[in-house]
């Protein structure tokens, strides 16, 4: 069985389809452009052959990309999965022939590995890295599965040519060029549903396959065309004995290659193609209705089609994991796009004396689940539902429209969030907030699609879903949530799931990192003596606007990076990690963490590893192909060019101020003598925080970074990483120079507001008699979430005498405090002007921050 869920959206040729796969055409024309960037020499592995092997066998597996020189070695994510060379054989010697002078012993020239799948192995998709002479490369997907695997033969472009397979079969196969077709040919028995899965997208190929199933008289039966970045799948139940026919192609027939292989399997296996609810509770057992083909027990379902195609349905107790870390990770095998790529999740595959089918995720609920009743739909016959909870709905019929209600007290605070394109779900939602009573509704929000993204092209994350709204109830009473999806008028399904939570608010983080490369498959790779970065973006949600401390695990001797920061409101911060002089050639897993502090509580979250799938042209605002990952990969390799090192770790300044920081480039390469220019990571820095390029010219290898704070800084503490770039030399090619970008070791700029809240007090000119006492009220207006205490005290001018008081303080969490005036009865009467009343609060471990303002005392008799 292949090892990806294929995705249920469905290609209807619609305007937006069609412009989806304009822009995939473009990022394919886009890739063969020359590059910017780092051009120092960087394994990019591009194609596997074959992409996958069955459980228990050993298989021969090539490669293609760029700088593949001298291979070394595959690693895979899991490690029962090994390779070893394949040694070619030394030529033969005539032994007739004239002894030849004996020459220098010549490097074996690996074209191949032998990749060997243990039985043990789960079934499923894993990441295989090339290694070679120019160190590790990005990830591709090597699916391992459980049916016997051939490789597609030529010719079998027609009927008559074509290739025949027994069902039960994975074909491993390739569209050579834009015109190629592949047909195959399998014997089926009267009443075998026979399914042909044809896995590309999910299996990191460029392939938009078009899929036909053909009958022994050349008859269309069956046909599929998904959307671009998806898979296809093809399903007929033979009505007698006899010969069918899989015809495979790229739609449009305007592209092909080596980069457009697939696998396709022809079975009878079980296949899921959507469950219900979606969403599970944690820890407990919830009974799931399966959707899907070849379900052992399942039931016909008229009512639930997909592509004309009636699906069985299946009943299954389903166990949810329970622990902490699982409940903050997507564990999912198949393939995860960036719009999915922050939600929670566990795998499920159904088991059967046949074998196991395909793997579809299980999303966790944060809430008590509601079942949609399929009653709701009108405003009359609302669902009543609690508060809080979260609901699994379906459009499950065309111009479905689902309505529920809420009671909800005057100033309640509630998350409303509805999910389902960020399920994988084909819909286009729309969520109304409404309220009032009977018919009486007025509109209070009208919520769509969400642009928001954590990157506008390395991790595209823009969803057809609304953005979740924060409602805050105007007064005690019923409110009203309407739910339907833009295509819901002609599109409905078993496939058309979505969640609706509706919840005090819960802030959290999620966590994605990826290479330093912008723009095309990359892996982090460290030179000796130098400095590499990851790019780490933050996912905030209901609120949450903290610091997160981000810290790189498992890193091997010699290699260093301290912990560092996202700062508050940022949506990322680039992670640096520096190695010795002699740190030894390495290459494993890391893994990030953050860190944060929540509602007093410490929080922390394991970052999900993420590389680009496909390259694009740079500066053109086109979205990669991006892909969640496996596992983190670093690879220490090579010598540095240079080193680029900031003079400080660390730095406090408060607004307004103004920052110099030392640089010092160490120039470790002999032959680099070239300038360097050094620029922000615009993304990095907070809005307010400005300064200016530095150039190093040749000959000159320090200089000083200045900064500006400004006042519209956020207060917290921010990562600053220069982006150093410079033609260097590459070692071997005669004096040929290319781009090298490198980052800078990072500072921890901390930035202090000048106040941390607003001071006043309750009167402002009080008056007091001769040996008696007043109070005076002080108060603070608490700014920028400081909640720590303030040490109040009365300060008089030079030459003020007859007023006193104690030092108070205003505690932690509270507001204010009462300091009590005391005047002796042998002072002069008269008006003390001027007096200050100071309110000092500690931050950042030991920086006072002072708060005054100013009162007058009538002393009289």
């Amino acid at each position: 069985m292949p090892g990806d869920r294929v995705s249920t959206i469905r290609f209807r040729g619609g305007a937006a389809a069609l412009a989806v796969l304009g822009g995939l055409l473009l990022a394919g024309r886009a890739a063969a452009q020359p590059q910017l960037g780092n051009q120092l020499p960087s394994p990019r592995l591009t194609v596997v052959t074959p992409p996958g092997a069955k459980a228990g066998t050993a298989v021969e597996v090539t490669f293609t990309g760029t700088d593949l020189a001298e291979p070394k070695n595959l690693l895979f994510s899991h490690p029962g999965l090994k390779a070893v060379p394949v040694i070619p054989p030394p030529p033969k010697v005539d032994p007739k022939a004239k002894p030849a002078p004996k020459p220098m012993k010549a490097k074996v020239q690996v074209t191949k590995f032998t990749v060997t799948v243990p039985a043990d192995v789960p079934p499923g998709s894993y990441d295989v890295r090339f290694v070679g002479e120019h160190g590790v490369s990005n990830p591709r997907t090597f699916v391992v599965g459980t049916l016997p695997e051939i490789a597609e033969k030529e010719p079998n472009n027609d009927v008559e040519p074509a290739q025949r397979v027994e069902v039960g079969t994975t074909i491993n196969g390739v569209i050579n060029a834009p015109t190629d077709v592949d047909y195959f040919v399998f014997a089926a028995k009267k009443g075998q549903r026979v399914l042909a899965i044809c896995q590309g997208a999910s299996i990191d190929s460029r392939l938009t396959p078009e899929l036909k199933m053909l009958d022994a008289s050349g008859r269309q039966v069956a046909y599929h065309r998904p959307a671009p970045g998806t898979d296809g799948l093809v399903d007929y139940t033979a009505p007698a004995d006899g010969d069918y026919y899989v015809r495979l192609c790229q739609f449009t027939y305007t592209q092909g290659g080596p980069e457009y292989f697939y696998r396709l399997t022809v079975s009878t296996a079980p296949w899921i193609d959507a469950v219900f609810p979606p969403i599970v509770e944690p820890g407990k057992t919830t009974l799931v209705t399966l959707y899907g083909r070849n379900l052992p027990g399942g039931k016909l379902d008229p009512t639930a089609v997909i592509e004309g195609r009636p699906l069985e349905t299946l009943t299954v107790p389903v166990e949810a994991p329970k622990d902490a870390a699982a409940l903050a990770r997507l564990g999912y095998t198949g393939h995860v796009a960036p719009v999915t790529g922050l939600v929670d999740g566990f795998e499920y595959r159904l088991k059967t004396p046949a074998g196991s089918s395909n793997a579809v995720p299980i999303f966790f609920a944060h809430a008590p689940v509601v079942l949609e009743n399929a009653a709701n739909d009108t405003q009359e016959t609302a669902q009543q539902i609690p508060v809080p909870c979260e609901v699994a709905g379906r459009i499950e019929k065309r111009r479905d429209r689902d309505w529920y209600s809420f009671t909800a007290k005057k100033g309640d605070v509630l998350t409303i969030e509805l999910q389902s394109h960020r399920l994988g779900a084909p819909t286009d939602m729309y969520l109304g907030v409404y309220n009032g009573t009977g018919k009486q509704v007025t509109e209070m929000a009208q919520l769509d699609d969400d642009p928001t993204t954590l990157s506008p092209t390395r991790f595209y994350t823009l969803t057809r879903d609304p953005a979740p709204y924060r409602f805050v109830a105007p007064a005690d009473g019923k409110y009203y949530l309407l739910v339907y999806s833009h295509t819901g008028d002609t599109l409905a399904g078993p496939e058309h799931v979505y969640r609706l939570r509706l919840a005090p608010e819960r802030p959290d983080f999620r966590l994605i990192v990826m290479p330093p490369d912008g723009y095309r498959p990359d892996t982090a790779t460290l030179g000796q003596g130098g400095n590499q970065n990851f790019t780490v973006f933050a996912h905030r949600s209901d609120g949450f606007k903290g610091e997160i401390t981000l810290t790189l695990e498992g890193l091997p001797k010699g290699v260093v990076s301290r912990p560092q920061m996202i700062g508050p409101s940022q949506k990322q911060a680039n992670l640096v990690v520096s190695a010795a002089a002699d740190a030894p050639e390495w290459a494993g897993e890391v893994k990030v963490t953050g860190t944060a502090v929540i509602n007093g509580q410490k929080v922390v979250r394991e970052a999900r590893p993420a590389t680009i799938t496909w390259a694009v042209q740079p500066q053109q605002g086109i979205p990669t192909v991006t892909r969640l990952d496996r596992s983190l990969m670093l690879a220490v390799h090579g010598k540095a060019p240079y080193n680029l090192k900031l003079a400080k770790d660390s730095e406090v300044v408060t607004h307004g101020g103004k920052v110099s920081v030392p640089v010092k480039l160490t120039r470790l390469q002999a032959d680099f003598k070239t300038p360097l220019s050094i620029q922000p990571v615009p993304q990095d820095l907070p809005p307010g925080l400005t300064f200016a390029p530095l150039n190093l010219a040749a000959g000159k290898d320090d200089g000083t970074l200045a900064l500006t704070v400004n006042t519209n800084v956020p207060p917290g503490t921010y990562n600053i990483v220069l982006r150093s770039f410079a033609p260097v030399p590459v070692p071997g090619t005669k004096g040929k120079a290319v781009n090298c970008v490198q980052p800078s070791t990072a500072l921890a700029l901390t930035v202090l507001p000048k106040q941390v809240a607003t001071l006043s007090v309750n009167n402002a000119n009080p008056t007091v008699k001769l040996g008696n006492q007043v109070e005076v009220l002080v108060k603070v207006a608490r700014q920028y979430d400081y909640a720590g205490d303030f040490k109040v005290q009365l300060v008089l001018p030079p030459g003020v005498q007859g007023v006193a008081a104690d030092p108070v303080v205003i505690p932690a969490g509270k507001d204010e405090a009462k300091l009590l005036l005391r005047v002796p009865a042998n002072v002069p009467v008269g008006n003390r002007q001027n007096l200050i009343v100071r309110a000092v609060a500690t931050v950042h471990t030991n920086v006072a921050l002072t708060h005054e303002t100013k009162i007058n005392v009538n002393v009289t008799k």
